[in-house]
């Protein structure tokens, strides 16, 4: 109850955010009074029930949607066809993002756009970066910061302003994470966390947190990435379960070989916990089979053979090829076990 004021803007963007959609005065209401997740519901409902003919009130209904997961009722608002073109075009991009990542050539669409509304110039600069994400350049994000932060002063619209922050705030946390920054980095995991969230955002950034701790702290990547396993189950997102026991958990394990009770269906991290368990030449056919190896694979195949020079590789291609210096640790970590086992 009373969370109304985590959506509110501080005193200094109060000055420039004073066209007040009816979404925002009807979201604050509802969150004085009711918890987050019916305060959510009722303002999704009153959307779809209502008609908005304002820019600024479309684009911030469109926003709430999308960043409350209601993605089958913004599919349905876009294609009530009383929408403006530009907010249609642009959010479908944002939906099929969902369902497939941004490839180069669509980077090189999405330069090709421009737009003059400041509400849309700001998410377009939001896509230039996930499409640098998408495409695991994560130095390319860092290319659209002062541009994003620029645009978001040019922001009227308050809620509309609020996902933009969180957006930019879920951004910074990847720029450090991915810089191996990793306490400030978590500091951004934090507040997003708390930032009244929806429940895929809250199971995203859970998961990232495992990561993020994985090098470190057995203990407490293990925590989030449990945690992370209670709100796929909790919100019956098969998917993340999947994802979750088949993947993050064994790659944990594996990687601390603390592999005790721990199985997967995933045949890359079945060859990682192969080699966990001793079991090198079952790993090595197994990576040897594919075609082409990501740096992760790389790394696996290294420790596996015992063999350096894959494992300087993958670092390189970490570093070089995806400005990961996060991950660039993994092989790093096996370097130096392989070289302590001389």
């Amino acid at each position: 109850m009373g969370s109304h004021h985590i959506i509110e803007p501080n005193d200094i963007h109060r000055l420039h955010l004073n066209l007040v959609s009816p979404i925002y005065d009807f979201y604050h209401h509802r969150l004085k009074s009711d918890n987050s997740v019916k305060s959510r519901e009722e303002t999704k409902r009153y959307i779809l029930s209502a008609h908005f003919t304002a820019f600024e009130d479309q684009i911030a209904a469109a926003e709430f949607l999308y960043m409350n997961d209601y993605f089958e009722s913004l599919v349905d608002l876009l294609d009530s066809n009383s929408y403006h073109q530009e907010i249609t075009d642009l959010y479908h991009i944002i939906l099929k993002r969902k369902k497939t990542p941004l490839k180069e050539h669509d980077l090189g669409e999405l330069k090709t756009l421009s737009f003059d509304h400041p509400s849309l110039h700001c998410l377009h600069l939001f896509l230039l970066a996930y499409a640098h994400y998408d495409i695991k350049n994560y130095a390319g994000m860092d290319n659209y910061t002062e541009d994003i932060q620029e645009a978001m002063l040019s922001l009227r619209e308050p809620l509309f302003h609020y996902y933009m922050k969180l957006r930019f705030d879920e951004m910074t946390f990847h720029h450090y994470w991915k810089n191996n920054q990793v306490i400030l980095a978590k500091k951004f995991a934090y507040k997003y966390i708390n930032a009244g969230l929806a429940p895929r955002k809250q199971l995203t950034m859970h998961h990232n947190l495992a990561l993020c701790h994985v090098f470190d702290d057995y203990d407490s990547s293990m925590y989030y990435a449990k945690a992370t396993l209670d709100i796929a189950k909790k919100h019956n997102f098969e998917e993340s379960i999947r994802m979750i026991n088949n993947q993050t958990i064994p790659f944990i394990a594996s990687f601390h070989r603390r592999t005790e009770n721990i199985t997967t269906d995933d045949p890359v991290e079945k060859a990682h916990l192969a080699i966990a368990n001793g079991n090198t030449e079952e790993a090595i056919r197994s990576l040897n089979s594919l075609k082409v190896l990501t740096p992760f694979q790389e790394s696996y195949l290294g420790l596996a053979k015992r063999d350096l020079g894959p494992l300087k590789h993958a670092k390189d291609r970490f570093i070089n090829d995806h400005r990961d210096l996060f991950f660039a640790q993994l092989p790093e970590f096996y370097m130096k076990r392989l070289m302590n086992a001389l």
